[in-house]
């Protein structure tokens, strides 16, 4: 299980055109991949040369609209994964994997799965339940690559488990670390070597305080209630049953024309500095080389970009919901009740990008 737990221990895109350089460096920057295509490419090769060929068979699989869609935030008991699992590699395999996430993520992104990988190894004594099954534990996420890795062609990088879902395509037609899906049970916890561990605080604060603004905005507040992020995966809940389904049916995009809260023009410049904050603490997660031109591609969008707000303003309180919805981005955070713990609620954020989700590469 210590391998399992030190998966991402401290280790230390492409459009076809220039790079997008920010005025100031990312907070997620320091010591985290860059998630340039030359690298990931080179983890992606080095980690596959350590596999047998059984697990080859495993971690191929074809860049297509049927396999690139089928993803799931679920636990892989209820909803199972495509590609190598994280429990059955060795230690040098283990290493190279590592080596591969990190070269494809932030050090934000990378704290983010790790800590994610340590939340589920904490619920797992908790699934005692034999009708929901749910398979919690930090070995049961799952690496695939959909084509080959190739410093030019499309192809794109998978991972997921519980609670997150990288989808990063390199060379597509569009910079893309979308759909991307995350989310945190507990929110907060303490490992047995005494260290505390928040694994969405930067995005729960972010978000939160994004609604802290827009509560007192009428114009902000959305209608009806919610219980979910709404652009993900497809879940099937039938009574008597645990839920289940992995299928991508929000791709292509599509939307409302109404009912999407404020332009964020209309806010005062302190609030439109919070809606930027949200933005980058979900879009730094992947290297920087994604990053930084979808971060400034938002940006030059704020004019035409709403806001908005249901289920009040507190994070302890289960029905909260943030969204940011613009020509291109798709944001999502939700405060819901907890499973593992079902008095304390829990977090799921999502990212979407409406031109660029798979690199806009599917057909």
């Amino acid at each position: 299980m210590l391998r399992s737990l030190l998966f991402l221990g401290v280790i230390g895109c492409s459009e076809r055109a220039e790079p997008v350089v920010p005025a100031a460096p990312l907070a997620c920057s320091d010591a985290g991949g860059h998630s340039d295509v030359a690298s990931v490419v080179a983890a992606a090769v080095a980690f596959r040369s350590t596999l047998t060929d059984e697990q080859r068979a495993k971690l191929d699989l074809p860049f297509t609209r049927e396999v690139a869609t089928m993803w799931s935030n679920l636990p892989v008991g209820l909803v199972p994964r495509r590609g190598v699992r994280l429990g059955d590699l060795d230690g040098a395999q283990t290493k190279r994997a590592r080596a591969l996430i990190a070269a494809a993520t932030s050090s934000c992104g990378r704290k983010l799965v790790n800590e994610l990988r340590l939340a589920d190894d904490l619920i797992a004594p908790l699934d005692r339940d034999p009708q929901m099954h749910m398979d919690w534990g930090a070995g049961n996420y799952f690496i695939a690559f959909l084509g080959a890795p190739s410093a030019s062609a499309p192809w794109e990088l998978q991972f997921g488990g519980h609670h997150i879902s990288l989808n990063l395509t390199f060379n597509g037609h569009l910079p893309s670390a979308t759909p991307m899906f995350f989310g945190a049970e507990p929110v907060k916890f303490t490992t047995p070597d005494g260290k505390a561990h928040a694994p969405m605080q930067r995005q729960s604060m972010a978000m939160g305080a994004l609604a802290n603004a827009l509560a007192v905005h009428p114009d902000a507040h959305l209608s009806g209630t919610f219980t979910d992020v709404v652009k993900g995966v497809v879940i099937i809940r039938e009574e008597g049953k645990p839920p289940s389904g992995g299928y991508d049916t929000g791709y292509p995009f599509a939307w409302d024309t109404t009912d999407r809260g404020m332009l964020v023009g209309k806010l005062a410049p302190d609030e439109q500095k919070l809606v930027r904050e949200a933005i980058e603490s979900y879009a730094s997660l992947p290297g920087d080389a994604l990053s930084y031109p979808l971060i400034a591609t938002y940006e030059m969008a704020l004019g035409e970009t709403y806001v908005g707000v249901a289920g009040g303003n507190d994070l302890a309180k289960s029905g909260m919901y943030v969204r940011i919805d613009g020509p291109r981005i798709w944001m999502e955070f939700i405060v819901q009740d907890g499973v593992a713990f079902p008095d304390i609620p829990h977090y799921h954020a999502l990212w979407r990008d409406k031109l660029a989700d798979y690199g806009g590469e599917l057909k």
